[in-house]
């Protein structure tokens, strides 16, 4: 509001500036927390001892707090990008206040519509991680099925197949993401095809607000529903005088909670990042193409 008021759109482009200026910061508190959580998956892998795993736990705790830091700036600063954007567009396309009021309803359709979008967004890229780990599992479970003492881990047996475990995960990366990138790209380019720049004005304010909101959501949910679960297994939730540690009700719930919390933060939430500056970007690209066919 400050920036918006003393200089206009270019105060918001200085403040977008000035948070991506903090991108190193931003990288450090966030790289810390993969580097505690691999380095427990190695100490578990390595049959080091419980009290091992019981420190990088908590130092991994501590990294989903520094990494929803950390995504609060990316959001602030993708925020910002898309303000501007979304101001250079409004000035490209020539729109004033009466042409982007929410009184007209088809601006206030596409304000719905563009709110709905990052919520659509994130559920098909929810589903999309549901489904890769899905194939993980049937793929882990043959490999236990047909390797012979790989489960029981029988000295001599021979080594998993991994390349298969990382294919899997490959190919749903780059073909589970292609809907909703399709949602992405093509939603802006239709709106200003069909109904107008003034229509994607609409668009663009409801997706860059509601992104906003539901990535900070998402962001700090998923790192909270990761430490409830190691919150758990350290044997700190008592209920009724009874430990709920690994195995109880409680746990299992953890154990849910952290299914879907990882998505939400490492998945859903960071990519919403994409979707307000990627459809702000598109939408000024084709700002001149919307004006010339709707004249």
């Amino acid at each position: 509001y400050v920036s918006f008021t003393s200089l206009d759109m270019y105060g918001v482009s200085l403040g977008a500036i000035g948070m991506l200026s903090t991108l190193t910061t931003a990288l450090t508190i966030d790289v810390f927390g993969p580097v505690s959580d691999n380095a427990g998956g190695i100490a578990e892998m390595a049959s080091l001892p419980e009290e091992v795993r019981d420190v990088t736990d908590s130092l991994d705790a501590a990294g989903n707090t520094t990494a929803a830091i950390g995504k609060g700036f990316a959001i602030g600063s993708a925020c910002l990008v898309g303000l501007a954007l979304f101001g250079a567009f409004v000035k490209r396309c020539n729109l004033v206040a009466q042409d982007v009021s929410i009184l007209d309803p088809v601006i206030f359709s596409f304000l719905l519509i563009g709110a709905m979008i990052p919520y659509w967004f994130s559920a098909m890229t929810m589903k999309s991680v549901g489904f890769a780990a899905k194939e993980m599992i049937i793929e882990v479970k043959r490999q236990f099925d047909t390797i012979v003492g790989l489960l029981e881990g029988t000295p001599g047996h021979e080594p998993a197949e991994h390349a298969k475990c990382i294919e899997i995960s490959t190919n749903a990366a780059l073909k589970e993401m292609t809907p909703p990138a399709i949602l992405i790209m093509f939603t802006p380019l239709l709106t200003g095809i069909f109904f107008g720049a003034s229509a994607v004005a609409g668009l663009l304010a409801g997706a860059i607000s509601s992104s906003v909101q539901l990535a900070l959501a998402m962001s700090n949910a998923g790192g909270a529903w990761d430490n409830s679960k190691k919150y758990v297994e350290k044997g700190e939730v008592i209920v009724k005088g009874e430990v709920q540690g690994k195995g109880s009700e409680v746990h299992k719930a953890a154990v849910t909670g952290d299914t879907v919390g990882d998505p939400f933060k490492d998945t859903s939430g960071p990519a919403l990042n994409i979707v307000m500056k990627l459809m702000a970007v598109l939408s000024l690209v084709f700002a001149d193409f919307f004006m010339s066919i709707n004249d």
